[in-house]
């Protein structure tokens, strides 16, 4: 008999349901369940369930700022299994392929990937039967059976994405944001009813097999995994002013800074043939929230800066962030290079890619 065990929030009988692990209820093998008798109770299955959500967390007062919504699927109906206290499914239309991987009795990590193959039928091509309910609202008027729970940020178009586990394996997710950081979450499998089991180690969870009454009014936590948003920075450059005997190359230094902490460095480099305008887009790559630095640091032999060399800005969520520079020829002729440098973060620290050269004299 296969039991997945969830974690306990206090003060409630909600579950904790962890990242990127399905929530198992699972029937489990149908011989070692046990049968009626005068203390167990037959799953009633005209008897509507309810189902109430909740996001959770130690960041909660942020992840309410994410306006999270859920949606639920119906993946099976529950059947009963005649002369025990349990049910099997029926699977529906478009996830009749998870009956196989259900009849192989799936561990914790079948349960995943049930939810993943039941996701992307649903996010593809099903219909929701309960669509962008609020949090800690109850879903009322439910149906006895297995349920497919997306919960997602109320107002973004694209919502879905994909996470990569251990293994290299990439899973369907889908995103909440507040206005710092976004909030990832996987898709659970969720059974009406159930009833509250406890595990050698004391650790409550949920079954669909075991002794006790039926809960057909179920509440769980969802606790999605927390990462910084990120945001874009857009380096605006005007030359007033070109030399036509040589080319004009401009080198920027951009430092962010977040709560004290150094999250981006990077040199970006802009070449001119000619007078005019032009842009370097940074997209996507600095937290929300962090205050960038941007600095002139080489203009060339023969232009002189005309704007403040150095320029500071902060990375918002729904706008491009910008800086500007000016630059003018000098009237002389010499030419000038400078070293195109690129950075990147390993975990531990920001590293220096191997520099490529870059001139502003023709090679010579």
């Amino acid at each position: 008999m296969e039991i997945k065990w969830n974690g306990w929030r206090k003060g409630g009988r909600s579950r904790l349901i962890c990242p990127l692990m399905a929530f198992a209820l699972t029937a489990g093998l149908i011989m070692a369940v046990p049968g009626l008798s005068g203390q167990a109770r037959a799953v009633d299955f005209n008897k509507a369930c309810s189902l109430t959500i909740a996001p959770g967390g130690p960041e909660l007062d942020d992840l309410a700022e994410a306006d999270v919504v859920v949606d639920l699927y119906k993946v099976a109906d529950a059947a009963p299994v005649s002369g025990y206290d349990t049910y099997t499914y029926n699977f529906l239309s478009g996830y009749e392929g998870l009956k196989e991987a259900y009849d192989q009795k799936p561990d914790n990590d079948g349960w995943k990937k049930m939810a993943q193959t039941a996701a992307k039928y649903a996010l593809e091509s099903g219909k929701p039967v309960s669509e962008g309910n609020a949090v800690n609202s109850p879903v009322k008027n439910l149906g006895c059976g297995l349920y497919l729970l997306i919960a997602r940020g109320e107002g973004i178009e694209k919502y879905t994405t994909t996470v990569m586990t251990e293994d290299g394996t990439e899973n369907i997710a889908t995103i909440a944001n507040s206005k710092t950081h976004t909030y990832t979450f996987a898709p659970e499998l969720i059974s009406l009813p159930s009833k509250h089991v406890e595990g050698t180690d004391g650790t409550p969870g949920n079954t669909t097999a075991g002794n006790g009454d039926w809960d057909y009014d179920m509440a769980v936590t969802l606790k999605p995994e927390q990462g910084s948003r990120y945001g874009s920075l857009e380096i605006v450059k005007g030359l007033e002013t070109f030399d036509e005997s040589v080319p004009a190359v401009f080198v920027f230094q951009v430092e962010a800074v977040l709560d004290g902490e150094n999250v981006y460095s990077n040199v970006v480099t802009m070449n001119f043939t000619e007078a005019g305008e032009k842009k370097t887009l940074i997209e996507n790559q600095i937290p929300v929230g962090a205050k960038v630095t941007v600095t002139e640091v080489y203009s060339g032999a023969s232009y002189e800066i005309t704007s403040a060399e150095e320029q500071n800005a902060v990375i918002e969520a729904a706008d491009v962030a910008s800086v500007t520079f000016t630059n003018d020829h000098t009237t002389t002729t010499h030419g000038g290079g400078g070293v195109n440098n690129h950075f990147y973060n390993n975990g531990d620290g920001w590293q220096l890619e191997d520099p490529e050269p870059v001139n502003d004299n023709n090679g010579k």
